[in-house]
């Protein structure tokens, strides 16, 4: 059966699983809105683009995907929650240590026209403010908008490739990056202030902003702006790839990333969707609604 026509009647059976995981992302989504304080622009940011998601929605999902979906959900809730923590103690620990292979920050300086100034030279406010905002949101809300749409498209696989593509695989492909060379960000080099307004003290700027190449705020959003260009929908396709690239933009203009950094985080990028689809290939067929033959024992549930 595919999506309902107006007048078809859900089997109670169905109804219940389909409401039962409806409810499950809900309070997932609820949860990490709280643990992440999200405010209404955030909310109303990703409502807009769950909108669109009509054209994407699987046909026939079964109630093993609908669950695996909200699992990998939860998984990932879990690791963008604990796992940066775990490495703000990797990294200080690093600073401490002195344990870098190789500290970068001169040659970055000295590369012509690596710190990107001819983007942030001529600087004005209000655009600053919303640059400002699209920054410190955009490493998790480029990844929960599709992320949430795919889980009401109840489409696994999709979650999936975002989870994997950028954030899962991402962390482990770019550790060894982190732990060799020392990058500070654009702005304590060059001695400016924070245009992010985040108020670290010294020992934070030199903890945390010493992790630079690759940019991974760059990563995780070329991922999301490759994977978002196989969606059906049109609005998608335009909307998620601009909303992306405002985000590898912010990295320059707000003095955090160096060129060089955001090179490294566009070729990551690449690197961690192509070895997504790898892992997801080897996981099933690539839709829902090729899953289950007819007669199957998890039968395909009608969309409510």
């Amino acid at each position: 059966m595919k999506w309902l026509s107006v007048g078809t009647v859900v089997p109670r059976e169905h109804r219940a699983v389909f409401a039962t995981y409806g409810l499950l992302v809900v309070a997932l989504v609820v949860r990490l809105a709280f643990v992440d304080d999200w405010t209404v622009t955030r909310w109303a940011v990703l409502l807009a683009f769950v909108a669109t998601v009509g054209p994407d929605r699987v046909p026939e999902p079964t109630a093993r995907t609908l669950w695996a979906g909200a699992a990998l959900f939860a998984g990932l809730s879990w690791i963008v929650t604990y796992v940066p923590e775990l490495w703000f103690q990797i990294a200080f620990r690093l600073n401490h240590a002195e344990n870098y292979l190789w500290n970068a920050n001169v040659a970055m300086q000295e590369l012509p026209f690596n710190d990107g100034a001819f983007l942030w030279r001529h600087q004005f406010e209000p655009f600053t403010s919303i640059v400002r905002w699209i920054y410190l949101n955009g490493f998790d809300m480029v990844v929960w908008i599709p992320v949430i749409r795919s889980l009401a498209a109840c489409d696994a696989r999709s979650v999936a490739r975002y989870a994997l593509g950028a954030h899962v695989l991402q962390f482990p492909l770019i550790m060894p990056f982190y732990t060799m060379f020392r990058v500070d960000e654009v702005w304590s080099v060059l001695g400016h202030p924070d245009r992010c307004l985040r108020g670290w003290s010294d020992e934070t700027r030199l903890n945390l902003g010493a992790n630079c190449f690759p940019s991974m705020h760059t990563s995780v959003a070329f991922a999301i702006w490759l994977l978002s260009r196989r969606e059906k929908s049109k609005v998608f396709r335009i909307a998620m790839p601009i909303y992306a690239g405002s985000i590898i933009f912010s990295t320059v203009y707000m003095e955090i990333h160096w060129l060089v950094d955001v090179a490294g985080g566009l070729l990551l990028g690449v690197a961690s969707v192509a070895l997504a689809d790898w892992v997801v290939k080897r996981g099933g067929p690539r839709r829902q609604s090729e899953l289950e033959p007819p007669g199957a024992e998890d039968p395909a549930l009608p969309a409510p």
